[in-house]
């Protein structure tokens, strides 16, 4: 677990090059605020949550940690029915 990033990942990164190349202004990964968001949006009061395939149980991409699965099993499971109900 000790691999998987919080902020600076791959997804992140590459999202926020494309925004800044439009000219969208934002700032990163603020702790002030509920959730602690990703970007935020200057002026537009928009957050921006980046989430990768781990968290949402991709089945393209997940590959549960070697360690302590049954824990892992759950929590994505919770993720994906917060996911569900958020819809």
């Amino acid at each position: 677990m000790s691999r998987i990033r919080s902020s600076e990942t791959r997804i992140e990164k590459d999202f926020r090059n494309l925004i800044y190349k439009e000219g969208i202004r934002y700032r990163k990964n603020n702790s002030k605020h509920f959730g602690k968001p990703d970007l935020m949006l200057i002026g537009k009061k928009i957050v921006i949550f980046i989430d990768s395939c781990f968290w949402h149980g991709c089945k393209e991409h997940l590959r549960l940690p070697s360690t302590n699965k049954n824990y892992w099993i759950e929590k994505i499971k919770r993720n994906k029915k917060k996911r569900q109900n958020c819809k």
